[in-house]
């Protein structure tokens, strides 16, 4: 289980740690390296099904976009967490990205986001307006696009 942490023996203000379960329940929670975790804070862990990379939010770190960015994290061959990478200004804007969600079948990267797109629209039918609303279009600041991770 991996999850937020704010606590005195962590490296920042929030932390991600993880909890390892066995059939003795859950272990004690372990802090994950400085390759994820900084002064800062990292929140909104999402790990893929096989724990092959973990997407998280940073706020207001260095060299990002803007109050709170989305990255990426694999893990090495020896399986631990390498360094993590912006996702880049395609996802990242100067506004708050987090709540990451990736569905690996379909492809689809699926997160919020406090950046507002809404505009009044018109629309010519139902077919239009469904087109809308399952395109980039920032109702409930939820947003979703496909990538391959």
């Amino acid at each position: 289980m991996y999850f937020t942490l704010d606590s005195p023996d962590g490296m920042g203000k929030d932390d991600i740690y993880v909890s390892l379960w066995s059939e003795k329940g859950y272990a004690k929670p372990a802090l994950l390296s400085a390759n994820i975790n900084t002064e800062g804070f990292e929140f909104n862990a999402f790990v893929s099904k096989d724990e092959s990379f973990l997407l998280y939010t940073k706020y207001n770190a260095e060299g990002g976009f803007g109050s709170g960015d989305l990255y990426i994290s694999r893990k090495d061959a020896d399986g631990k967490w390498e360094k993590g990478l912006n996702l880049g200004n395609i996802i990242n804007t100067s506004s708050m990205e987090y709540c990451p969600f990736y569905h690996g079948k379909t492809l689809t990267l699926y997160f919020t986001s406090r950046r507002n797109l809404l505009q009044s629209k018109k629309f010519n039918g139902i077919s239009e307006f469904q087109e809308y609303i399952n395109s980039e279009n920032g109702l409930s600041k939820i947003y979703k696009t496909r990538i391959i991770f």
